[in-house]
């Protein structure tokens, strides 16, 4: 009965804390993606964009590498680039649980929106600085990523 009643009291808490990790976690694997592309950008000596695909409310569903020309990007994240198609890249999608919007200069950015990084791994001229909100029932994270091409969690 005393184990019953122990556990009754901590099972909340413990969902509570996981709940937080794959947050924390959700939120640093954009953060390291976001950096990838700006290592990936500065070492091909091209831009690379980071495209956000959403659903109907503006909800990421799925991020990743978008590598058609960045003056008319599709918006979809591919999985090889065609000037290198022996390499492969990963589609990820967000854990269930976590919902991820995507917005630059304070507006939220619709489908296939992304951050594109220039061969110097900075922000296009003209860009905004770019907020990634995470979030779910035990708080909220944003990854930012400023025009110097800077990301980090807060």
């Amino acid at each position: 009965m005393v184990i019953a009643v122990i556990i009754a009291i901590a099972l909340p808490a413990i969902a509570n804390s996981v709940r937080s990790y794959n947050l924390r976690s959700a939120a640093a694997r954009i953060a390291d993606r976001m950096g990838g592309a700006r290592a990936l950008a500065m070492a091909k000596n091209k831009n690379v964009t980071v495209a956000f695909a959403t659903d109907g409310s503006a909800h990421v569903t799925q991020y990743g590498y978008d590598f058609t020309p960045v003056d008319n990007p599709d918006g979809t994240p591919d999985t090889s680039d065609p000037a290198d198609p022996l390499q492969s890249y990963y589609i990820e999608t967000p854990p269930s649980g976590i919902t991820v919007t995507f917005s630059a200069g304070g507006t939220t950015l619709t489908n296939g929106k992304g951050v594109t990084y220039t061969s110097r791994g900075e922000l296009p001229i003209g860009a905004s600085q770019a907020d990634i909100l995470l979030s779910n029932s035990t708080g909220t994270l944003t990854v930012s990523v400023n025009l110097r091409g800077q990301v980090w969690v807060h």
